[in-house]
């Protein structure tokens, strides 16, 4: 015969689930879990919320810590030297393939010359009160245009450019070439039909040491041999017929 210790109590015994045709059975961990107490147990847990303790940057705050590109000052930079023609040691400038720039008249006259070499080579030059004071050439209101072209001349032989041929030995070498018209040494560049407000372009040549000292000499009159005590010239030779 059993003992009754061994049968399961009438109390702790789980009454028969019933199965509804077409259902599923739930299972004890299912019904626990849908309880109202887990229920609860699940909504309010025993920290606060994070958003209590953590307020989020405001978008104000946000912009003043971490500036926008455009509220940046931009960096300032060194403003660009302006293009110059020539160095301030130097008079005419180095060989350029661009055109010289326009005269600025506006603090006084101004002569703009391109100075065509035979070798194809355009130098620019700027003749100006500034420049004719550094030179000590006095003129009439300082004007360029009213200097001869004989001073022109003076001025190119000072200034003479290291990488051109050989300096002459004195200016009346130089030879002027303006519209096609060889410049006369005595007339003043206002009667050479310079332009005041565009560049002028001028063709500049040497001539040849012995054209040079042939004209010295005709000038001076010693091409031809001289008798003694005779200052007269006479001829540099003599026929004898026999």
């Amino acid at each position: 015969m059993a003992s009754t210790a061994d049968q399961p109590s009438p109390a702790t015994q789980s009454p028969p689930q019933q199965v509804v045709p077409g259902s599923r059975p739930t299972s004890s961990h299912e019904v626990l879990s849908s309880s109202p107490v887990e229920m609860r147990t699940l909504q309010a847990p025993d920290s606060a919320p994070a958003s209590t303790n953590t307020t989020a940057p405001s978008p104000l705050h946000i912009a003043e810590s971490v500036p926008s590109q455009s509220t940046q000052a931009a960096p300032t930079s060194s403003t660009k030297p302006a293009i110059l023609t020539r160095a301030e040691t130097e008079a005419i400038g180095p060989s350029t393939d661009t055109p010289a720039a326009n005269p600025d008249n506006t603090n006084g006259p101004v002569l703009v010359i391109m100075l065509l070499l035979t070798s194809g080579a355009r130098h620019p030059y700027k003749i100006e009160e500034r420049y004719l004071k550094k030179r000590n050439v006095a003129v009439e209101n300082m004007d360029p245009y009213k200097i001869s072209v004989y001073t022109l001349k003076e001025l190119i032989w000072r200034d003479w450019r290291e990488e051109w041929e050989t300096r002459p030995t004195s200016p009346s070498s130089i030879r002027l070439i303006h519209f096609g018209r060889m410049l006369d040494d005595k007339s003043p560049l206002k009667d050479c039909r310079f332009q005041t407000d565009t560049p002028n372009v001028v063709h500049m040549t040497v001539k040849p040491q012995e054209v040079v000292d042939d004209e010295e000499n005709a000038k001076t009159g010693k091409g031809g041999s001289r008798r003694d005590g005779d200052d007269e010239p006479t001829a540099g030779c003599r026929c004898v017929i026999l």
